[in-house]
């Protein structure tokens, strides 16, 4: 969701102070509009086909909670019996120890506000255990985890930078 507003300021005006709008400008508000990326229709099936095959799949995006969550739910990653045990943001999981994580990561279905860290610290984690990782990602910031893992896999239309640290580039981005 993104909003619009307008102010009309002199050339010379703070109009921030600490990265925050200053007291003194007033908005006038212009809109509103929702943006959506929706799910690819082949994704459900695929994700399925994963877990059937015994393949753990998990979520670790920057999205919002609600966003991830949404996402896992459509892509049947999310059921109606999980909960707050199968979602953690990405400060939750970088605070915890990773003896803790360790206990965590099993029933972890979804990461949200991950940082690029986090998702290179969920690879070796999940190695330290003897898993085998394959992360998708097509953004420079998934590069890490992509390098890190045994099998990255970047998206055709991703960055440079994934497709340089993946093993395999998708062209048809599908999963």
């Amino acid at each position: 969701t993104l909003g619009f507003a307008y102010a009309l300021v002199e050339p010379d005006e703070v109009c921030f102070i600490a990265g925050h709008l200053a007291p003194h400008i007033k908005l006038t508000f212009l809109g509103i509009t929702a943006i959506a990326d929706p799910v690819r229709k082949e994704v459900p099936a695929a994700v399925s086909d994963c877990l059937n095959a015994g393949i753990k799949v998990k979520i670790v995006t920057g999205d919002t909670p609600a966003t991830a969550r949404e996402i896992a739910r459509q892509i049947s990653l999310w059921t109606p019996e999980d909960g707050d045990r199968n979602i953690i943001t990405g400060s939750e999981f970088a605070a915890l120890d990773d003896k803790t994580l360790l206990e965590r990561i099993p029933d972890l279905k979804v990461i949200a506000r991950a940082r690029p860290m986090d998702k290179e610290r969920l690879v070796r984690l999940l190695q330290s255990q003897d898993e085998v990782v394959a992360v998708t990602g097509d953004g420079t910031n998934d590069a890490p985890a992509l390098n890190a893992a045994q099998v990255g896999l970047s998206m055709g239309d991703g960055t440079s930078v994934a497709k340089e640290a993946s093993d395999i580039t998708i062209i048809d981005n599908s999963f």
